[in-house]
């Protein structure tokens, strides 16, 4: 009766460490994702880019930005702030954005970020187009023997 009762608290011990495992390796993956996260300076229909900024992802690395330029950052977890620091003597503006889970690669248009617009998207490559039937398929002329 007892070695029953001691397989049972051996399994019950084993299945609360697997939980544990799991919810641990969880919360590491949500707190850790990485993420490409695109910076655009570029007009939109709604606001103008500001020229001459400097940009820096959670207390990174500052990078400067002239009107119309992009560049990429990497990062992890899903929290970020984003500070902006102006070439004309304006005070620097720093905001926060949080990226979903789901996909990898983001655009953050600095703009609209500014004016307190939706500033997020997902940034999607464009798919490469199919090959030509010609090109992809063998003529009959090297077919013939």
């Amino acid at each position: 009766m007892k070695s029953v009762n001691m397989n049972m608290k051996k399994r019950a011990i084993r299945a609360a460490l697997i939980g544990a495992y799991l919810a641990l390796g969880c919360i590491l993956f949500v707190s850790f994702r990485g993420h490409t996260l695109l910076i655009d300076n570029r007009d939109t229909e709604t606001a103008t880019a500001p020229d001459r900024i400097t940009v820096s992802v959670d207390k990174g690395e500052a990078v400067s930005f002239f009107k119309g330029d992009r560049d990429r950052f990497a990062v992890s977890g899903s929290e970020h702030t984003i500070r902006i620091e102006f070439g004309d003597g304006r005070p620097a503006f720093e905001g926060t954005i949080s990226l979903p889970l789901k996909d990898d690669t983001y655009l953050l248009s600095i703009p609209r970020f500014l004016n307190g617009e939706p500033c997020l998207e997902v940034f999607k490559t464009a798919p490469e187009p199919p090959p030509d039937e010609e090109e992809a398929l063998p003529s009959d002329e090297f077919m013939a023997d």
